[in-house]
């Protein structure tokens, strides 16, 4: 059985991705590996790059853009490795960082997931591990509540056992929800500070159509508010939503002289996140 199976999900993000699959093969030398790209149908030469460039990559190719989730989904159905890793597109693997990871978890069988410490490519770190967490004062490995999945390193056993990701989610929202899943089933969560990942952070999202994006993203936030923390939550949640759209529209219509096709947009968006919150149960 491999070590490790790196499943990434890429829409038109070519040049990016080249990079990272590089960083992959060029960094990661102790560990045997497959890599799963699930592409969405991305029309900027994504797939011929992978089999041109990266022949050995698993590629999967869809014919519409299937979201996030569901795309990791399609690499986690088919992974042989004793671990499943979720590693975005906009990653580049420093130096070791995958062989460490394994070797850590292989010595850490408390340990369900987790993640290495992302840097911004200024070498500045990401906010991850919880709401209060200070990642930057971190040099040793430390459980917290959920790592990114940017970069998020999964047991198999554990996969197992709580299942793929849910793919009522389509973008946001999904990692967590993973791990308190992966929490809930008794297993820990721990951040490696002490292994990096640069996280370009927020390009893979700018590839998705902003309205829809934004649209899923709120849904997606009401779906998991009823998942985890009940109806009583959901119901708030809706009702100030709802109303602080009621705020936002009337706002929104002072721009519309100054920007008329940015108004068009927001308007539509805060319409369908009104319709959602007033009328999904």
């Amino acid at each position: 059985m491999l070590d490790l199976s790196i499943i990434i999900v890429n829409t038109n993000n070519r040049k990016i991705l080249e990079e990272c699959l590089g960083s992959i093969y060029k960094n990661t030398h102790k560990i045997s590996f497959e890599i799963i790209v699930t592409d969405n149908a991305s029309t900027d030469g994504s797939q011929q790059m992978i089999k041109s460039r990266f022949p050995k990559v698993k590629l999967i190719e869809n014919q519409e853009n299937a979201g996030f989730i569901r795309a990791s989904n399609q690499g986690l159905r088919i992974y042989q490795g004793r671990y499943g890793m979720l590693l975005n597109d906009d990653t580049v693997v420093k130096a070791d960082a995958l062989d460490r990871m394994v070797e850590w978890m292989d010595k850490n069988s408390r340990a369900g997931a987790c993640g290495p410490r992302l840097l911004n490519t200024d070498g500045t770190p990401q906010r991850q591990g919880g709401l209060f967490s200070r990642i930057h004062k971190l040099d040793k490995p430390t459980e917290v509540d959920f790592v990114i999945g940017a970069a998020l390193l999964v047991r198999r056993e554990v996969i197992d056992k709580v299942g793929l990701m849910d793919e009522n989610l389509f973008f946001y929202n999904d990692d967590l929800d993973w791990c308190i899943r992966i929490r809930k089933a008794g297993y820990k969560i721990y951040l490696l500070p002490q292994i990096e990942i640069v996280h370009y952070g927020g390009y893979s999202s700018k590839r998705v159509f902003k309205r829809r994006l934004f649209v899923e993203g709120v849904r997606g936030g009401l779906y998991f508010c009823k998942k985890h923390y009940g109806m009583l939550a959901y119901a708030i949640y809706r009702f100030i939503l709802a109303l602080g759209i009621l705020v936002f529209i009337p706002l929104l219509m002072l721009s519309f002289p100054f920007k008329p096709q940015k108004f068009s947009d927001r308007l539509l968006a805060y319409l369908d996140i009104l319709r959602i919150a007033l009328f999904t149960r």
